[in-house]
């Protein structure tokens, strides 16, 4: 009697980044850096784009086209809100004065005015380790969209970074002196359709500035 074999080969892909072999079933994300592209694990692909690496848009299971190309509209209409912002005399777009940038002078009370908490909260973030990760994206995606706002509990500032293909979200203890990343995500969609205006900027070094 005839035995039935189960052919079980198929062509191992490995994630750059852990170097891990995907199982059966994974389906890995291409990402570009340059004209090279990477396949990266779903496990790895926030450090893909802490590296600097872009996603390529197409996994190995399908494709998300519909959704950049509404998310490209988006980001372009929140970069033109944060240029209006900044159009005006020379220095305008400088990091204002008053924003302490040592981490060593920082002091736990938590300032009563608004624009007190936002500058707070900015010098926190600073004074992290996530400058580091907005720099590697900002290096191949350019200039973000950043609004610095939304209080929680009175003492938790929300901070929101977004480029055309994706977005960070940080919350600032101003007590606790602490910034904890709360999200990120591939698809603008998945973000409120009203953000407002971008109230800050980012430099190529990660640090965020509040706009004049």
């Amino acid at each position: 009697m005839a035995t039935r074999q189960l052919d079980t080969r198929h062509e191992p892909v490995m994630c750059e980044i852990c170097r891990r072999s995907l199982l059966r079933g994974e389906h890995a994300t291409l990402f570009r850096d340059g004209r090279d592209l990477h396949s990266v694990c779903e496990l790895c692909t926030g450090r893909a784009v802490g590296e600097g690496w872009v996603r390529d848009g197409t996994t190995l299971g399908g494709t998300s086209q519909t959704r950049t190309v509404r998310a490209r509209s988006l980001v372009g209409r929140l970069r033109a809100r944060l240029e209006e912002n900044h159009d005006g005399p020379p220095g305008a777009g400088e990091r204002p004065p008053g924003l302490d940038e040592s981490p060593e002078r920082t002091v736990r009370a938590v300032p009563t005015d608004a624009r007190g908490q936002l500058a707070r909260a900015v010098a926190l973030f600073n004074a992290s380790e996530h400058p580091k990760i907005l720099a590697g994206v900002i290096r191949s995606l350019g200039a973000p969209y950043v609004r610095v706002g939304g209080v929680h509990d009175g003492i938790v500032i929300e901070i929101l970074v977004a480029w055309e293909l994706c977005w960070y979200r940080f919350d600032a203890d101003l007590e606790g002196d602490i910034v904890h990343k709360r999200g990120q995500g591939y698809e603008l969609t998945d973000l409120p359709a009203d953000l407002g205006d971008a109230n800050a900027a980012a430099d190529p070094d990660g640090r965020l500035a509040l706009a004049v």
